[in-house]
Formats: structure tokens, sequence, C-alpha cells
């Protein structure tokens, strides 16, 4: 996770920044050493180091020398359509004019005396941003691949006794064991293991009966009658969550 944090004013800036590693090491312990968080001293200076997918949130002063945070924006809305954009800023007069950079939100200064409102902006895109982050690395033709959780339909193991990853928008052959995918995925709520050696994401599940999952491609999934009870519970507990 890489946040960039921009504001000509030392002190706050290094308020920014240290109040949101605080947040993340109270908040988010276990991604405390995952998260860069980088600092620039203006906005042009911010526009030379930026690159597309580089940064996963982009903390900007709006009020700063030469170009201003909202300057800054929109030409990085241009050029970067995810990254999220968060306002620092000691007054809300600038949240229309936000909107049409698609702010995820706004920071008032000063953080510190305002922490309800930075938790609750804060609160809403951390945990999204790290939901989309979360992956898995396997092992292509000799290769690393790094697979998206939220781009695995299921898993199963086909006639070449090769891990098959069925992704949303292709499937891939894996070299790495079965056992070491059902590891990790299982850690994550969304997966559950249906049947032998078949894992599925709840998430693509458009319906389920008694013998298998039907899928949104309408892919059709067996449910072992072993596992039928634990996965119909663990199922229904992910729509009620969902």
């Amino acid at each position: 996770m890489h946040i960039a944090i921009t504001d000509d004013r030392v002190s706050d800036l290094a308020d920014a920044k240290n109040y949101i590693q605080e947040h993340i090491r109270q908040r988010y312990p276990e991604t405390e050493n995952f998260v860069q968080i980088e600092t620039f001293s203006s906005a042009e200076e911010l526009l030379r180091a930026f690159e597309v997918g580089k940064y996963d949130i982009l903390v900007l002063d709006i009020y700063m020398r030469d170009m201003s945070g909202m300057e800054a924006a929109k030409i990085i809305r241009k050029r970067d359509a995810e990254v999220s954009i968060i306002f620092l800023t000691s007054s809300v007069e600038h949240v229309l004019e936000g909107y049409r950079v698609f702010a995820t939100g706004y920071f008032i200064k000063p953080i510190m005396e305002h922490a309800e409102d930075f938790a609750e902006t804060f609160d809403h895109i951390f945990p999204m941003l790290l939901e989309k982050k979360k992956s898995l690395a396997v092992n292509v033709k000799g290769r690393d691949f790094v697979v998206p959780y939220r781009d695995i339909c299921y898993v199963d193991i086909n006639e070449k006794h090769m891990v098959c990853f069925h992704l949303s928008q292709q499937t891939i052959e894996s070299l790495t064991s079965y056992a070491e995918c059902q590891e990790t995925l299982l850690a994550d709520g969304r997966f559950q293991e249906c049947h032998h050696r078949v894992i599925i994401n709840m998430d693509f599940v458009e319906s389920m009966d008694s013998e298998c999952f039907t899928m949104r491609d309408g892919t059709q999934v067996p449910i072992s009658r072993r596992k039928r009870q634990e996965v119909k519970m663990a199922y229904v507990q992910h729509m009620i969550h969902r």
C-alpha cells in the first residue's frame, strides 16, 4: 500500500504523516509493515513523481503556493481514474469542486482536532483498498504470476493434475501445489472448499442447491455430500454479511 501526502507547510505535512501512521498502527497493525508513506512539499513535486498505479491514496492539501491541490488532482485524474484522492484542508468550501475529480473525502486541519471525521473517512477507504490488494502469487510456466483474489471464481485440479484458477477473464494452470493454495485462500472468508480439491469464491456464486453451486457465468461447481452442511452454513453467513 503506497500513500502520498502533499502539503507545502512542513508542520502540517509532518502532522498528517504521523497521524496516519499512528492510526494504521492502532487500527490495522497487521498492515503496518506493508504501508509506505511518501511526502511531498508541493504539487509540482508530486506530479514529477506520479505514475499511474504507483499510489493507492493521495492526500492533497488544497491551499498551496503556485499549484493548488485541486489543480493537481484534476491533472492526476485525467491520467489515473483509480487512485483515491483525499483533500487536506482547513475549509470545506471546495467540496463540490472535489466531486468533479471524484475525491474520496476530506481531512480537516488540524487532523488531531477532527479525529472522528478523519477516522470515518480513512476507515471507509482503507479496508476497501486492502481488499483490492489481496492476491496470491503462483507459479505459471516457471514464472511468478500474481492472481488478485477478486478475480478468482473457483479453483480445481485438471486432468493433468495441475491447479486450475478459473478467473473472471481467463483460466490459468499453475505448478503451485493445491495444498499451498488451499491454506492461503481458505484463510480469507470469501473462499470455501466445497468438494475434494475444489475451492469457490462465494462472491461469484449466483445460486446454491443441495448438489452444486451455480456461478455467475452458469458453471456448476459440485458440493460433496460430506461438506454439504458446512458449506451451506458458510454460504448463508457470507450472504448475510456481504
